[in-house]
């Protein structure tokens, strides 16, 4: 099961490390986590992620982004 999910925590890591880039703070997080649920809902899954419809490593990616920009970088 860890294997499959090693695409997704690897994204993840690099979304931290973007996210960390920023200069300053992503505002309306909100706004951004539902427009990236759409995305990754039309991007779908990969062949051997059947039982989710999201595209995981997509939306782990964003996740990252957020999490590297609010406790690693951006300020005000």
């Amino acid at each position: 099961m860890i294997i499959y999910l090693y695409p997704s925590i690897l994204a993840f890591l690099l979304g931290i490390l973007i996210g960390s880039k920023f200069r300053y703070k992503i505002p309306n997080i909100l706004g951004f986590l539902v427009l990236s649920l759409i995305i990754a809902y039309f991007l779908k899954p990969l062949p051997y992620y059947e039982p989710l419809k999201i595209s995981l490593t997509f939306f782990s990616a964003i996740l990252g982004i957020f999490v590297g920009n609010r406790v690693l970088g951006g300020k005000g």
